[in-house]
């Protein structure tokens, strides 16, 4: 049995109900989708907004500020070192559908067979003195290494903040059923 609280203020049926279903940690902003840190999305497909599979994934993001770039310039082995310090990490709870979930698997796993393929025909092409097929080796691992990264990115992050963090790559259809982004600054 609750209690009425004189102090407490007015709350609409229609915001309890967008509260609970989004839970109030993650808008829209334009094309961005803006969380708060350690957020859960709501039960849906970040992609195309059908249901999503369960367990929901639970993904770490990193980010650093951009500028970090120009350590490239002092050389390769800097740049890995100071960005692993300097970089910003939230965790999100991400839902798939079961058609994302499988595109995503069988870009990790065509990526995951380019790459073995690649290093077997780097191998021959060096044992045989074949230069032909070495290079083409490293055409095809380096083809499968991107096929990788772009074909399982779920999100892309453009900026980690105090408060809220940006992605990029959500679905039109999920954005459209998310409140909009208000800044109070």
């Amino acid at each position: 049995m609750g209690t009425l609280n004189a102090y407490q203020p007015p709350v609409s049926r229609l915001s309890e109900a967008l509260s609970a279903e989004v839970g109030g940690d993650c808008w829209r902003d334009g094309n961005d989708l803006v969380v708060r840190p350690g957020c859960t999305l709501p039960g849906r497909c970040i992609k195309c907004n059908e249901a999503a599979q369960m367990p929901m994934r639970n993904a770490r993001f990193y980010w650093h500020h951009p500028a970090l770039y120009l350590v490239l310039l002092f050389g390769l082995l800097p740049y890995p070192l100071i960005a692993l310090f300097a970089r910003r990490r939230t965790p999100v709870t991400i839902g798939l559908c079961a058609r994302h979930r499988q595109r995503r698997r069988a870009a990790l796993a065509l990526a995951l067979a380019g790459s073995v393929l690649g290093v077997g025909a780097i191998a021959m092409g060096v044992q045989n003195d074949m230069v032909p097929l070495w290079l083409a080796g490293v055409a095809i691992l380096v083809a499968s290494l991107i096929v990788g990264i772009l074909g399982s990115r779920l999100l892309v992050v453009t900026r980690i903040g105090e408060n809220y963090t940006r992605f990029r790559g959500a679905g039109s259809s999920f954005l459209e059923t998310l409140p909009a982004f208000y800044r109070t600054r």
